[in-house]
């Protein structure tokens, strides 16, 4: 004859995710395993889940309406799809096309061309920086 089932609070388990206890905790506080919870409680603890989600993101909201410029970011990254990429473009308004240089083929004195080019980007990208800060 089977064990009888256990009687789990419901409420308790939705109250508990919803505050942001994880399930290995909730399962500890109802007195059951976890692979119980998961099976009997999968509902209420979805549920649960919802509402922490819910709760922070309305709070990162007030946060980033209150001024935060770190989490208008990535609400915007997040939630807008915005991105810090910039898209080169050519003369004719679309991407631009590169093609991929085999360096092996090179000669030396191209790859020195080459070598004196990054050196001299390098440096005026340096004292850009060094000049801006």
């Amino acid at each position: 004859m089977a064990r009888p089932r256990k009687p789990i609070n419901t409420e308790l388990v939705v109250r508990l995710a919803s505050r942001g206890y994880v399930a290995r905790e909730i399962a500890l506080f109802c007195g059951i395993s976890e692979p119980t919870l998961f099976r009997r409680c999968a509902d209420p603890l979805q549920r649960g889940y919802l509402l922490r989600d819910s709760s922070l993101r309305k709070k990162q909201f007030e946060v980033a309406m209150n001024g935060n410029p770190t989490m208008l970011i990535w609400l915007g990254k997040n939630l807008l799809g915005q991105t810090d990429r910039q898209e080169l473009t050519g003369a004719g308004g679309g991407p631009i096309q590169y093609e991929r240089t085999d360096l092996r083929k090179l000669t030396d004195e191209e790859l020195a061309q080459l070598e004196g080019l990054v050196e001299k980007a390098h440096a005026e990208f340096s004292d850009a920086r060094r000049n801006s800060g």
